[in-house]
């Protein structure tokens, strides 16, 4: 039985290679989505005392609140927002209606996929969408997370000139076992042993933060499987045969090739059409589907391809940068400011207790004086030097000291550097008449319109991917 499974530790390592090489392109998406879904304190500072913490933990060590104000959330809505107000080609009649004829739409689904895959283009600067199976009639398309992708280097913001990619994929024993024992009882006797014990543990739904391992399953329950594809070259013979005028492609071997000399020989003493056949070399997908020790669960060849579309933004010297990335220091330093002014008018409200030290009453504590006191509290006890002094309560009033000032100029440079106005995000424009509000959102949208054009052509290499598919299979 352990012969039913041969190994390829080659490829494996292969692929955990290219897995590595992607690190550092998910290590930042994770930043960016944190930022994008509110988590914004999470970035690491050096405190006074030398420790690494987080910026939440500063905060709260120092006692003051992180306060978040989203304004990066808000701004991937009503990009993905307009897009879809664009896309549904309602714009004369206005959004209730593109709600309305989307609703009765068949490509809603696709729409939606889409909407998602924006969304994702918007926070990491890529996308990627993976085209069903092989031997689906009509493929299915499904938005896949940079979290679970490996791939080469590659010099173009599509996936058109890649020769290696994969994708990690957490599947039920039962299914890992229906789709690779072939019908064959050792085969599945070998697999079954291969991965038992090797199900996850626990389950990543519902959680903050999914990162995923190369090896082991994240989802409670499943098998790690390691999809891999290759371009690879592929030996051939073009052999035409004049006696019935056909034309075939055979995969080279040692073997045909002397068959078909025999053949000839035979030919030529009975003076028939021999065949002519020559010896060539093509480029061919080919797909291996492993284990996480290495052993081959399936593998095949492909005509059509790899099934997957991706489109990153902007690759310039291999380097990928998203529209979050580029407001993620501004959102953090509005944040700062509305901390800052926060704790400016805490300190202004709360009163601080002067009270001798000698007057504390019998039997009670500074923290019953300051249960006591109203809250927020703080009490400085202190040795008088009079007894004509008594407790008293100190005020001091808050000065900003610009802040709101410098909160406000934050908030317009927000607008300037995401590039886009009011009137994109759905807010109050102070255009007068029509016309105004027309050039207004024009000229908002011109600013996007590298970035949405770029996923417009992502959404075309997909459709013109799909039409081939279902071409070939016809």
């Amino acid at each position: 039985m352990e012969n039913k499974l041969e190994k390829d530790k080659v490829l494996l390592t292969q692929a955990s290679d290219a897995w590595q090489s992607v690190e550092l392109f998910r290590r930042r998406r994770r930043r960016f989505k944190d930022f994008a879904y509110g988590r914004q304190w999470s970035d690491t500072i050096r405190d006074t005392q030398g420790r690494i913490v987080s910026e939440e933990q500063y905060m709260l060590e120092n006692g003051r609140l992180p306060i978040t104000n989203n304004l990066i959330r808000q701004l991937v809505k009503s990009i993905v927002g307009r897009y879809r107000y664009m896309a549904s080609g309602s714009a004369e009649q206005g959004v209730w209606s593109m709600l309305k004829s989307e609703s009765k739409s068949e490509s809603r689904h696709i729409s939606e996929i889409d909407a998602r895959g924006l969304e994702e283009f918007l926070i990491s600067g890529s996308v990627i969408q993976r085209l069903g199976e092989e031997k689906e009639e009509l493929p299915r398309v499904e938005n896949i997370s940079p979290e679970r992708m490996f791939f080469d280097g590659f010099a173009d913001t599509s996936s058109g000139k890649i020769r290696f990619v994969g994708m990690l994929h957490d599947m039920p024993l039962s299914a890992v076992l229906r789709r690779f024992s072939q019908g064959d009882r050792e085969r599945y006797i070998a697999i079954k042993n291969l991965y038992r014990g090797r199900e996850g543990r626990l389950s990543s739904c519902g959680s903050e933060r999914i990162i995923i391992d190369f090896s082991e399953p994240s989802a409670a329950g499943c098998c790690r499987v390691i999809e891999v594809w290759e371009y690879l070259p592929r030996e051939i013979m073009r052999c035409h045969d004049y006696a019935d005028a056909s034309y075939r492609i055979e995969a080279y071997s040692e073997q045909l090739a002397e068959e078909i000399k025999v053949l000839n020989t035979g030919r030529r003493s009975r003076q028939e059409p021999e065949i002519e056949y020559s010896f060539d070399l093509v480029d061919q997908w080919q797909c291996t589907w492993l284990a996480p020790s290495g052993e081959i669960l399936g593998r095949y060849t492909s005509d059509i391809g790899h099934p997957f579309v991706m489109k990153f933004y902007p690759l310039v010297d291999g380097e990928v940068h998203s529209l979050v990335e580029d407001v993620v220091d501004q959102q953090k330093y509005v944040n700062r400011l509305i901390s800052l002014l926060d704790s400016i008018l805490a300190s202004s409200a709360k009163g601080v207790l002067l009270y001798p030290a000698d007057q504390l009453p019998e039997g009670f504590t500074w923290r019953d004086l300051r249960r006591i006191w109203s809250n927020p509290v703080g009490i400085l006890p202190f040795k008088r030097t009079s007894k004509h002094i008594v407790p008293q309560q100190v005020n001091s009033p808050g000065a900003s000291a610009g802040a709101s000032d410098m909160l406000r100029i934050q908030l317009q440079l927000f607008d300037e550097i995401s590039g886009t106005s009011g009137a994109i995000r759905g807010k109050t424009s102070n255009a007068s008449g029509v016309g105004m509000l027309e050039t207004e959102l024009e000229n908002g949208t011109i600013s996007l319109l590298d970035l949405l054009a770029s996923f417009k052509a992502f959404v075309e290499e997909r459709n013109n991917k799909i039409n081939r598919m279902t071409q070939l299979k016809s």
